[in-house]
């Protein structure tokens, strides 16, 4: 409904104007009704008004100077004059003043109604021409981050690109071109589409002109650098990167990832650098120092990528937790951090290796004979948040925290801990006794466990030193071969684990108080009499 101020000095003409006219069905309403232009004018300046129906000759401001008035004040008014003077200097200046219709009086209420559907007709027109325009600026944000994102996905040929992007008014002068791809460190309370607005403000604040910037599926920022050749883009990026970074860093405590696609000859080729830049989004939970993965360096690297993850680390964790030596447990799992970080290997890849780790501790707790039941169920769980885990740190974090535990475990079963393994230890000295290679190392390095820790505990257990009850097995086992059989002492000593028969020879001297041959000696002896 269009709003109606009619303004007349005639009361007579003021009450059938106002009377006479269906406003309701011609889609007004009569707004107000005025004596002269002044009355007008204080209407006009505090309400709404689309069209005015004004008399010409008035007191104190006539039709004419309201006509100026609207006129020069730019007000979005249609203004009709009823005038009853046929002269050509008023219909000149109403031209002047954009007046939509001079009319002379006598005026019929058929001839008012026509008049009003007419400048109904034109209203209504211009109206939806400013809804129009209005929706196409409110859209051309949206328009113009469909049209760049058109371009990533290759949808456009370089001409077409051109032409559109004069109809945005983005400038492409580059001969050179590369896309970049910003993703925000988002943490878990934070809403990407608002963290993504915020930056995009601080971006656009630097009016980059060698830089274009739009947002993709809420989730990241994606650029659009030009230069004139490959080497002032590269540098172009590197500086642009870190002040990026660091204005995020500053401004809103914000850690990025910077993406850097090859560089490309022409405005079409951005979609594949784009494509090529998706492609190193898997390396982001690295969290690389620069906060910068570039193709060109992944390409150099991606023998190594192949390459499988090699090493005992797995030995040597489950060592240093039973022997409670946490800067030994950390370096094993910050090894395969670096490791990870250096070769750039997969997320997959890194979390399968701690992932092993995990196993080799669960499977020494069982060989142990350690039992406790939460810690065996967690087990699972922690696997599964190693995977929901985005960067490489947390995963490090996650592990060293189960490692932890882990150790917490063996600490409380340290005492039957320590025992069962004595008890693994003497086993196996009465079935390997004859290997000469059983030795104090070898037996903890088949226990995964610490020389000194294992020392201890042994001792403890047995009242004697491994070495002690190893070589008191063999010569055991010495004696009862030379009562019962007829072996020479090399023999002998080969069978009881020494493969020097002079040392073999000094060693059961000095438990039994004589040498072979005499001890041989004296068995003879003893078994004639």
């Amino acid at each position: 409904m269009y709003r109606v101020l009619l303004v007349d000095d005639e009361i007579l003409i003021r009450e059938r104007i106002a009377g006479h006219i269906p406003w309701n069905e011609l889609g007004y309403v009569l707004a107000g009704i005025c004596e002269h232009g002044k009355e007008a004018v204080k209407i006009i300046e505090k309400e709404q008004i689309d069209l005015i129906l004004t008399d010409i000759c008035m007191p104190y401001m006539d039709g004419l100077e309201l006509a100026q008035y609207v006129y020069e004040r730019k007000k979005n008014i249609k203004v009709v004059i009823i005038s009853g003077y046929d002269e050509f200097d008023y219909a000149k200046k109403a031209l002047k003043y954009q007046v939509f219709s001079y009319v002379l009086k006598p005026v019929t209420a058929s001839e008012m109604i026509g008049i009003l559907k007419k400048v109904r007709k034109v209203m209504d027109l211009e109206l939806q021409d400013r809804q129009a325009q209005s929706n196409y600026k409110s859209s051309l944000p949206v328009l113009k981050n469909q049209f760049l994102m058109q371009i990533a996905l290759g949808d456009m040929p370089e001409g077409i690109i051109m032409e559109k992007a004069g109809e945005f008014g983005l400038e492409l002068y580059g001969t050179i071109f590369c896309t970049a791809i910003l993703y925000p460190r988002i943490e878990k309370d934070q809403k990407s589409q608002i963290l993504l607005s915020e930056i995009l403000v601080i971006l656009e604040k630097k009016q980059y002109r060698d830089v274009l910037i739009f947002t993709e599926n809420e989730e990241k920022i994606i650029l659009y650098i030009q230069g004139e050749n490959s080497v002032q883009i590269k540098n172009r990026i590197q500086n642009l990167s870190k002040e990026i970074t660091d204005d995020l860093m500053a401004d809103m405590d914000l850690e990025t990832a910077f993406l850097i696609g090859p560089c490309v000859m022409d405005v079409s080729g951005l979609s594949l650098s784009y494509q090529k830049a998706m492609e190193l989004k898997e390396f982001i939970y690295l969290g690389a120092p620069s906060h910068i993965l570039e193709w060109d360096t992944y390409q150099k690297f991606r023998k190594e990528i192949d390459k499988a993850v090699k090493g005992d680390g797995e030995k040597r964790i489950v060592l240093a937790v039973q022997s409670n030596l946490l800067e030994d447990v950390k370096k094993e799992i910050f090894l395969i951090g670096d490791e990870g970080r250096k070769k750039w290997l997969s997320k997959n890849r890194v979390i399968v290796r701690f992932h092993n780790m995990i196993l080799a501790i669960m499977n020494s707790f069982e060989q142990l004979g350690i039992e406790d039941d939460k810690f065996f169920q967690d087990e699972q769980e922690v696997v599964s948040c190693l995977y929901q885990c985005r960067y490489l740190s947390e995963i490090e974090e996650g592990l060293l925290k189960f490692c932890r535990c882990a150790m917490e475990v063996v600490n409380r079963n340290r005492g039957n801990y320590g025992e069962r393994q004595a008890a693994i230890a003497l086993e196996y000295i009465n079935e390997h006794y004859g290997e000469s290679s059983l030795s104090l190392q070898s037996m903890c390095a088949r226990l995964a466990i610490s020389v000194s820790y294992f020392s201890t505990a042994f001792k403890d257990y047995t009242g004697r030193t491994f070495v002690e009850a190893l070589t008191q097995k063999r010569m055991e086992k010495a004696k009862e071969l030379f009562e019962k059989t007829i072996l020479k002492t090399y023999e002998v000593a080969e069978k009881c684990g020494y493969s020097d028969a002079n040392y073999f020879s000094a060693t059961f001297k000095k438990a039994m108080g004589m040498t072979p041959r005499e001890y041989s000696r004296y068995v003879n002896k003893r078994e004639n009499q």
